[in-house]
């Protein structure tokens, strides 16, 4: 048995259901006893796409060389997060979590918006930027949104004062250079008459929507040019953080790269060891590094904390093109599941495991390592809680504040958090993973697919498989199930389940419009095959 009955029914008296830490991660906090600064700080928000835990060098570099050396000085100078998860393990969901601090049944957000989705984030929820804005804040989006375009759902109607960036993943649509991904597809059409028949032999990749670049609400560039649009981004970045340095007005930024997603599409090659994928990280490091050298030069940088996290895990499929889960491999799924991934999508540590850390100099003590246990959920009550920001009161939150964790080296592990089924199986959106402190209940495994094509199948487990993440952060060995220990945290499970349950039946949720009109589609060419314009 890992630990003992006493123990475990320890932790079980602290967390669960009506002890206050259960409460505190269903309905958050504004609470803190943390230094609070004289004026409103700034905030940069910076949210990697399909990072792996074990990209970055100063959580993982078996190899002894890091592609992240911005990321680990900045790591290394802050606070390190080192069990910090995401609110989904799949684009669309874990944005609308990060933005909210709400779970997907209760935005209605759990699974992915479509080319031609007509809906978005719906439009009573409250995104992060909106109370912001309403304070006095400047606000901007750089980057990928994916949270709905048309009408009303476009980012400058959801608080976001500016906007420069892709609407959706950087492969749902064609480009003219499409770089490296597995399948590989074909580049944009550019004859007017062009028809799939013109190209039996190529992969097409939504040869009919090229993938625009959006400046508020214009699109400018359609085929978006990827392997220049990192640089861009630095520049955009810098232009708004300058024209911040002579003003009074405080600011929030969030910086939401196209970075790890496929098509890869480094704009300068064998820069790493580790191949074309090392070679993006690498630009991803060069990008972040620029954007704090434009806090620094603006003189902003002990007025601006700035907080780096993943939307899920790698992309397992995409073999050489996606990057590591260090060690949260998700065994059993390999061993005893039938095979198949334990990455993006799926409720294993590898599927929503991310790295994160925060920096501010002078107010974060610098060098420490958190193994709190936190989420992005947490981000939204945290700033507001900084800035003096007023949450809505009319809805509940699954994030909490964690100033503390912050600035006074608190920990919190005795804490509950909720995983979502993010379309590996299962019912999408359905929380069928359960963090107990240090242990984790998963209810549903296999269904998607591994680098080699196998993917496992779809089991439901009921009662779940209970691993002890601190003796087996692998997932490897599932706790016996005729203990004492593990019946007692299933007990503990499942009611910790049927409290949140209970909790979002009486909550003011939202559902999500995920329905599809060729009319929504972003095209600033209609008489273009492909929609192709520049400017």
């Amino acid at each position: 048995m890992v630990g003992s009955v006493v123990n475990i029914i320890s932790i079980l008296v602290a967390i669960i259901v009506v002890s206050d830490i259960l409460q505190l991660s269903v309905y958050g906090t504004n609470a803190t006893t943390a230094k609070k600064t004289e004026n409103r700080p700034n905030f940069i928000i910076l949210f990697a796409d399909d990072i792996g835990w074990g990209d970055i060098g100063v959580n993982w570099n078996p190899s002894g060389f890091s592609d992240t050396p911005n990321i680990d000085a900045l790591a290394r100078n802050g606070v390190r997060f080192t069990d910090f998860h995401s609110g989904a393990s799949v684009c669309t969901p874990s944005r609308a979590a990060l933005l909210t601090s709400r779970l997907g049944l209760r935005t209605g957000v759990v699974m992915n918006f479509e080319i031609r989705s007509k809906g978005g984030l719906p439009l009573n929820e409250t995104v992060f930027a909106e109370p912001f804005k309403a304070a006095g804040y400047r606000t901007g989006i750089i980057g990928k949104w994916h949270l709905g375009v048309y009408g009303h759902y476009h980012p400058n109607y959801r608080g976001f004062d500016y906007y420069y960036g892709l609407p959706y993943s950087n492969d749902m649509g064609c480009v003219d250079n499409p770089g490296y991904d597995l399948p590989t597809c074909g580049a944009c059409p550019k004859d007017n008459l062009w028809t799939p028949k013109d190209d039996p032999d190529a992969s097409l990749c939504h040869p009919f929507s090229a993938l625009p670049l959006f400046e508020n609400t214009k699109i400018i560039e359609q085929p978006v040019d990827l392997f220049t649009l990192s640089e861009r981004y630095a520049n955009k970045a810098n232009e708004f953080i300058t024209n911040r340095s002579n003003s009074d007005q405080p600011f929030l930024l969030y910086v939401a790269f196209a970075h790890m997603h496929t098509p890869l599409t480094p704009n300068k090659t064998h820069t790493s060891r580790n191949g074309v994928y090392g070679d993006t990280v690498r630009e991803l490091d060069d990008v972040i590094g620029k954007i704090v050298k434009s806090v620094k030069d603006a003189g902003k940088e002990r007025d601006t904390l700035i907080w780096f996290m993943g939307d899920n895990g790698p992309w397992a499929v995409k073999c050489e093109y996606g990057g590591s889960q260090g060690p949260y491999l998700g065994s059993w799924q390999h061993e005893k599941g039938g095979g198949g991934s334990s990455a993006k999508k799926t409720l294993w540590e590898g599927g929503h495991r991310e790295p994160s850390f925060a920096y501010w100099p002078g107010h974060i003590p610098a060098g420490h390592v958190s193994n709190s246990l936190l989420s992005t959920l947490d981000v939204f009550p945290t700033i507001a809680s900084l800035a003096r920001v007023a949450m809505p009161t009319d809805r509940r939150f699954d994030g909490i504040d964690v100033t503390d964790v912050l600035f006074n080296e608190t920990e919190i592990r005795d804490r509950v958090l909720f995983h979502p089924n993010s379309g590996a199986s299962g019912i999408i959106g359905q929380l069928d993973a359960v963090r107990l402190g240090n242990y984790k209940a998963i209810y549903q495994t296999g269904g998607e697919p591994d680098c080699g094509g196998t993917t496992g199948p779809s089991k439901r487990h009921d009662p779940p498989l209970i691993f002890d993440l601190l003796q087996d952060p692998s997932e490897k060995t599932p706790l016996d199930q005729d203990t004492a220990a593990y019946k007692a945290l299933y007990f503990g499970v499942e009611s910790a389940l049927e409290y949140i349950k209970e909790d979002i039946r009486g909550d003011n949720t939202s559902i999500a419009d995920y329905s599809l009109d060729p009319s929504a589609k972003p095209c600033c060419n209609a008489n273009h095959v492909a929609c192709r314009c520049y400017g």
